[in-house]
């Protein structure tokens, strides 16, 4: 393909705008991969690269591989072999359909199109809906005469069943075209239905079809088309395919569900696909003890996982079923019965514990899950500041509080949303027995003890140790600022607002590195020499992840509470945006050699220090839901309001239009009708829009 044709091209690749591939041309610094899953029915799915390496899993991609999982930069290997092999005049020549190729990663899809001497060849791989198979679909075209075998095979460890066309070997013509079917999967009865060309070119179109209708329910256009590209599939590919079925990439093969993570990870669907995010609300209440606390991570199908002291994984479930009702206007899903898990609570020498836990006898509603999941979090430290116990959001500060002293002051802010959105939600719940004032007194009280308390003059600190030690102060040799204090004492709406105006201001000096183009989450970092021991985030080698680092996750967090803070402060917002933006990190072959990562996923860190601008782990993070978020709901203003409520369904549009755009249009598909919002740089305030289910088209303007 002509590098012209393909936006941001920089030398290794580019987005193809007509098909929403990525294409890549040469060799990358990295693997760039694909994250294909499933659809339907059970969990299957691979992950590929740009030079064939990868592997694939089914029902759960951590516990069960078919082929091993490999995290080699160097060689980039796979289990599966596929040759083709040359015959003319005697003469046996040997190619990998990845050598020298180019690659298109599609959403679902992957296809690897070369030329060598006399034949063509495009190979596809991926999913069909509904069943745990790969499918490999390999086409040869002869330009001259020749004879072309194929070998496929696959040498791995564990349990396979692997399907090959019979024909392996066939004598072309000028212009023939020899087609050739591979399927893997744990057992043959996958491959029913799939050993003709026609009956897979079928089930390719219907993969096709499907993430094209299932992305393309919101789609926007904007002046910047980097913003485009992602909003317009990238982000929620990544975030479902990825992120939520996945739930593996390159960097880490996880398999396991988080408590925190993929309910955050939905929020992301609540314009789009309303009835996922119900469904896992839902499960994870069903991982909550009967004494409130959760399973931090937990493999499914036994659903062994660990028991912790971590304490903001609760709270998930209270921030997501209020965002969920908020949307949807489904109150009906507070009195959803769901039932406990239960365990020995830990003792007071555990820090966490391995276990599969029993399914408890006791069932409660939905609601009463989360009232519970508040009290379990109302525990207090000398300041009166929620505990961090074993840690809060921030896993590597998994020992600033083991001792039952430490206390988060960005756990305070959350919880502080939490209490607020629990009262909201108990007006919703007939009989409740929640006394909602002494709710909004105790989120009041905690709000004024974070700022008698935890304002150091210029910005919020961040946590105080169980020694009493304070983390995210001016007087601070290592973590002076951290980002996450500062940008919920906004995003909670129950900081100063003088204050969170300085506090802002604060972390965009010392964080926002703009000329390299990363947000730190903290600065300076923690080394191993600390003269307190706050966690395993010290162990990283300073500028990496969450030492220093940018973890992208807090930083869009960070843009976001500059966007709710409006006027000049969105502005900033926005520019923060941008540089988060993993097109903007590949916009020429030099940026590229820095950066090494894949242009079209987000990354979950960026390394500052002496690797600045290096792209940490990709894909597997949840950095690309709420980067959606941001976009649709704080840059583009967009908000869905009682879309399952007959009659008063409705779209709120309060832009924060960047002031170099002259407009921007939103195409949101709401059940059958179709709403094309065109909003212009004069709109000014919110908009309305109700909403309504006849199949129509209509055309507005803002």
């Amino acid at each position: 393909m002509n590098s012209e044709n393909l936006k941001f091209y920089n030398g290794y690749g580019g987005f193809d705008t007509t098909t929403g591939e990525y294409v890549i041309l040469k060799n990358t610094p990295m693997p760039w991969i694909n994250c294909v899953s499933y659809i339907e029915g059970e969990p299957f799915g691979f992950l590929i690269s740009e030079k064939g390496g990868g592997y694939v899993w089914q029902g759960n991609s951590r516990e069960n591989h078919i082929t091993r999982w490999y995290c080699d930069p160097a060689d980039d290997i796979s289990d599966e072999k596929i040759k083709m092999v040359l015959i003319a005049d005697g003469k046996k020549t040997e190619i990998s359909p990845f050598s020298e190729c180019t690659a298109r990663h599609g959403f679902g899809y992957s296809t690897f199109e070369g030329s060598y001497e006399k034949i063509n060849w495009s190979l596809t791989v991926f999913v069909p809906v509904g069943k745990p198979v790969k499918i490999t679909l390999l086409k040869i075209t002869a330009d001259e005469k020749v004879e072309a075998e194929v070998r496929y095979s696959v040498e791995t460890p564990h349990i396979h069943a692997v399907y090959s066309s019979e024909k392996k070997s066939k004598k072309l013509e000028k212009g023939d075209i020899a087609e050739f079917v591979f399927l893997l999967s744990e057992k043959a009865e996958a491959f029913e239905g799939f050993k003709q060309i026609r009956a897979c070119d079928d089930a390719l179109e219907a993969v096709k079809i499907y993430w094209q209708e299932y992305l393309g329910r919101i789609s926007v256009k904007t002046p910047d088309d980097s913003i485009n590209l992602m909003m317009n599939g990238r982000l929620l590919y990544q975030t479902v395919s990825c992120r939520i079925k996945g739930r593996t990439a390159f960097y880490q093969c996880g398999g396991a569900y988080g408590f925190r993570d993929q309910l955050q990870d939905s929020l992301a669907l609540l314009q789009t696909d309303a009835a996922a995010v119900r469904q896992c609300i839902l499960y994870h209440a069903s991982r909550q003890y009967e004494e409130g606390d959760v399973q931090h991570w937990w493999h499914p199908p036994e659903n062994a996982g660990i028991r912790s002291r971590y304490s903001d994984d609760l709270l998930w479930l209270v921030y997501v079923t209020f965002r969920y009702v908020e949307v949807t206007g489904d109150s009906e899903i507070l009195g959803v019965k769901v039932p406990y898990i239960k365990s020995e609570p830990l003792a007071y020498n555990e820090v966490d514990r391995y276990e599969i836990p029993q399914k408890s006898e006791k069932k409660d509603s939905l609601f009463a899950h989360c009232l519970l999941a508040c009290k379990f979090a109302m525990r207090y430290g000398e300041h009166g500041i929620p505990l961090i116990m074993g840690g809060d959001w921030n896993d590597g500060m998994n020992r600033v509080g083991l001792r039952g002293k430490g206390e988060s002051v960005w756990l305070g802010w959350f919880l502080c949303f939490c209490l607020k959105a629990l009262n909201k939600m108990s007006l919703l719940v007939p009989n409740s027995g929640v006394d909602r004032h002494k709710l909004q007194v105790e989120a009041e009280k905690i709000a004024e003890n974070i700022e008698k308390f935890a304002w150091d003059g210029s910005w919020y600190v961040r946590a105080f140790c169980d020694s009493g030690r304070v983390l995210g102060s001016s007087r601070s040799a290592e973590c002076m600022i951290d980002s996450i204090a500062q940008s919920w004492a906004v995003i909670s709406g129950f900081g100063d607002n003088e204050r969170t105006k300085t506090a802002l201001l604060s972390a965009e000096r010392f964080l926002a590195d703009y000329e390299n183009g990363i947000v730190k989450l903290l600065t300076p970092p923690f080394s191993e020499e600390s003269i307190e021991d706050v966690g395993y985030i010290a162990s990283y080698p300073a500028g990496i992840r969450e030492n220093g680092a940018q973890y992208t996750h807090a930083a869009i967090w960070l843009a976001k509470s500059f966007l709710k803070m409006g006027g000049d402060f969105a502005e900033k917002g926005r520019q923060m945006i941008d540089i988060i933006n993993p097109v903007n990190h590949t916009r020429t072959a030099l940026e590229v050699a820095r950066y090494k990562t894949e242009p079209y996923a987000v990354a979950a860190d960026i390394y500052s220090g002496q690797n600045v601008g290096r792209g940490g782990w990709t894909w597997y993070t949840g950095s690309s839901s709420w980067m959606y978020q941001v976009i649709l709901e704080d840059v583009l203003g967009f908000s869905v309001k009682n879309s399952e409520v007959e009659g008063k369904a409705e779209v709120v549009i309060t832009p924060n239009i960047p002031k170099e755009w002259k407009g921007y249009t939103i195409e949101y598909k709401y059940k059958s009708s179709i709403y094309i919002i065109n909003v212009t740089k004069n709109a000014k305030g919110s908009k309305t829009i109700k909403l309504v289910d006849d199949g129509k088209e209509y055309a507005i303007f803002f």
